[in-house]
């Protein structure tokens, strides 16, 4: 293994993406995150750690870490960075490898799949639990600086550690840990479905979010980012942890960006999409780094526009689908605190503030034409069969 050390190939990552059957990945795990989503999420949330400061050691964590695709996107991106700044001593190199990077994961064949990845991207194994992280105990609460992870969803049979609602959702759960276990100022990007961030039930949930943290950003993933093996829609949520002296609601603006196309179709055969404009950019992936024409290295789109991009006043962003079509649709924008109040529980939602769209309705002959199409078409279905 030694020639493997530091090799950069991640091994269960492309070997499960290329091999594993779809009910393979859905025994393996509900929601795989695939590399070039860790990659960035990573590398956006460990933007201001460019160098490496010996009086300023930091721990990231991932809650629920499967074959280690954050662990391993973060170590890659912290090991880039100090190398750029000419701060890659052998004393960060032990920071990377020893200190640094911890996971936890609940079943140990991850946690032993993680720690090989790890060795192959270059050490930083050494931290890695298989335990149930909601119900273990960690000797020192709020020691976290950074959180990255991709929780489980669905019910369970643990309660959320939090007193404003009561609820045994898995993604919850995880979420009110994550927050619990952050230093004050500490960062996270947690993957949550859309009802924990539109459900009228969880209204009381967001509201304390926003009392407890500083949403700094939303991101809206394709819907069958995580296809074959479930079509849930999810959002990255970043957060910084407030101190528990500050108790008002959230004023400042949140940033909220939808990415329509990541490099693959947007179904749930999930094939790649990667054509290339005349700068040789991805016309179909928001979230990829490339290289022009002129040898330029140029971040993904995601990247580019992070923290600093509003079509509001444009009306809107001209793009291209993964069906080659031309659409013109609202992407991001700083959503006002405001906006965000009892009114409409809270909803967090990207697309209720950048595409919201009136109902159309229909008067009862309309709906008596609607009714007649659906029945010749059951009674269609029904003859073939």
């Amino acid at each position: 293994m030694k020639p493997l050390h530091g090799c950069g190939f991640d091994l269960f990552g492309a070997v499960y993406e290329m091999f594993a059957s779809p009910k393979e990945k859905k025994e393996f795990g509900q929601y795989f995150t695939r590399r070039h989503y860790t990659h960035v999420l990573s590398k956006i949330l460990l933007r201001n750690e460019q160098y490496y400061d010996k009086n300023r050691k930091f721990k990231i964590l991932d809650l629920a870490c499967g074959t280690g695709g954050f662990l391993t996107e973060g170590f890659s991106v912290l090991r880039s960075a100090y190398a750029k700044s000419n701060t890659l001593t052998p004393e960060a190199e032990r920071f990377l490898e020893e200190e640094c990077f911890y996971g936890i994961d609940v079943m140990k064949e991850n946690i032993s799949r993680t720690k090989l990845n790890m060795f192959l991207v270059g050490d930083g194994h050494t931290n890695m639990e298989d335990t149930n992280t909601l119900t273990k105990r960690f000797g020192n609460e709020e020691q976290w600086d950074y959180i990255l992870t991709n929780p489980p969803v669905g019910a369970g049979t643990i309660k959320a550690e939090t007193s404003v609602i009561t609820s045994n959702r898995t993604e919850v759960c995880f979420l009110y840990k994550a927050i619990n276990l952050l230093k004050d100022g500490g960062k996270a990007c947690i993957l949550l479905p859309d009802g924990v961030l539109e459900n009228p039930t969880f209204s009381k949930l967001r509201k304390d979010i926003l009392e407890k943290c500083d949403i700094k950003a939303i991101i809206s993933l394709p819907k069958f980012a995580f296809a074959p093996y479930t079509k849930e829609k999810m959002y990255a949520l970043f957060f910084t942890k407030k101190n528990k002296a500050v108790t008002r609601i959230q004023k400042e603006p949140i940033w909220m960006y939808i990415i329509d196309n990541d490099g693959l179709a947007n179904s749930d055969k999930r094939f790649p999409t990667k054509l290339r404009n005349n700068r040789n950019g991805w016309l179909h992936d928001e979230i990829s780094g490339w290289v022009s024409t002129d040898g330029e290295e140029m971040v993904g789109l995601l990247e580019g526009h992070w923290l600093k991009y509003d079509d509001s006043q444009a009306g809107g962003t001209t793009f291209q689908t993964d069906k080659g079509e031309v659409a013109t649709l609202r992407k991001a924008g700083f959503i006002n605190a405001s906006a965000i109040n009892k009114s409409n529980h809270y909803h967090l939602l990207p697309e209720f503030y950048l595409r919201k769209q009136s109902p159309n309705y229909i008067d009862i002959d309309g709906l008596r034409l609607e009714l007649q199409d659906i029945k010749a078409e059951v009674a269609k279905i029904c003859k073939v069969e």
